[in-house]
């Protein structure tokens, strides 16, 4: 994540005075969406060509009709005419790790060889919240390398169950002689 990912949005939640930062959150993550579905939507806001009113008109618009927070509109418009589109995800990324670490809430991995549903990613979370004594949020990743098992990662922490983690310490204790 970059150092200017990070600095918007803690400037973002310094100026939230009043506003829902969850609400924020869900009308960020929707406009990240957006910047990736809508063909020629980043492209738009990114070129210097398209005047900067035009770019206004647009967010404001999109902002309305979706029914996004005041404060959600003017971050956009502001990233839209500072000419940080490109830097967007690193943005919504960081103000969600802002906004959990402002509620107490441990932010981690789980990497497993095949997708996790929903209801095994919450179990994950929750036996994870009771062992470090506070909410954990996991992002869940696959790589099929780790053949089975799970990985997880909160903070400095590590936990490796997975079966590539098992073969590779039969291999240095066989080493070992």
């Amino acid at each position: 994540m970059s150092g200017v990912g990070r600095r918007y949005a803690g400037a973002l939640m310094a100026s939230l005075k009043g506003a829902d930062p969850e609400a924020v959150l869900r009308d960020l993550t929707a406009f990240e969406g957006w910047l990736k579905d809508v063909k020629g939507l980043r492209a738009a806001f990114e070129n210097p060509g398209v005047p900067a009113g035009i770019k206004e008109n647009l967010v404001r618009e999109l902002a309305g009709k979706a029914g996004f927070q005041e404060a959600s509109a003017r971050f956009i418009l502001l990233v839209v005419e500072k000419g940080r589109v490109g830097q967007w995800s690193d943005m919504v990324k960081a103000f969600g790790e802002t906004l959990d670490e402002s509620r107490g809430v441990l932010r981690g991995q789980v990497v497993t060889a095949r997708p996790l549903d929903g209801k095994e990613a919450e179990a994950f979370a929750s036996r994870l919240g009771k062992v470090f004594g506070r909410p954990v949020r996991l992002d869940a990743r696959v790589a099929p390398e780790i053949l089975g098992g799970v990985q997880v990662q909160v903070g400095s922490t590590v936990y490796d169950g997975s079966v590539a983690g098992a073969l590779k310490a039969l291999r240095e204790d066989l080493a070992k002689g």
